[in-house]
């Protein structure tokens, strides 16, 4: 028959065990979550990977076909076309230039009036 301590002894290691195999139990579950972000973090990087993939070889396409309009055509033609480019790029600066300053903050700025509503006197 065991004695109290011996049986002291066999309880706390059982409370120990059971410590020891809930620690492994949730370990294993946060190994399991990082295992699954990880997959999902690998198939984001796939689909933006074809993405790019599918964006490149379109920018490719284009700039091919461009190349292929441009030499076959007159050179006044690609002269025009570059003016048109440009034209639109300066274009597009002015109404972005006109845009801001119309949104206020453009203008002169405004003194407020001393106190008693007199206004200061112009130098």
């Amino acid at each position: 028959m065991p004695s109290a301590s011996d049986q002291t002894l066999e309880n706390q290691n059982e409370e120990e065990l059971n410590s020891l195999h809930s620690k492994i139990r949730s370990l294993r579950s946060v190994t399991i979550d990082i295992l699954d972000d990880a997959n999902r973090q690998n198939d984001q990087l796939d689909r933006t990977t074809n993405s790019f993939t599918s964006f490149a070889s379109s920018l490719f396409s284009t700039s091919r076909h461009h190349s292929r309009t441009m030499a076959s055509t007159s050179t006044l033609r690609q002269y025009r076309t570059i003016a048109y480019i440009v034209g639109a790029i300066v274009f597009l600066w002015l109404v972005a230039k006109i845009w801001r300053f119309g949104s206020g903050g453009g203008g002169p700025p405004v003194e407020p009036p001393i106190h008693g509503g007199i206004e200061p006197e112009y130098k």
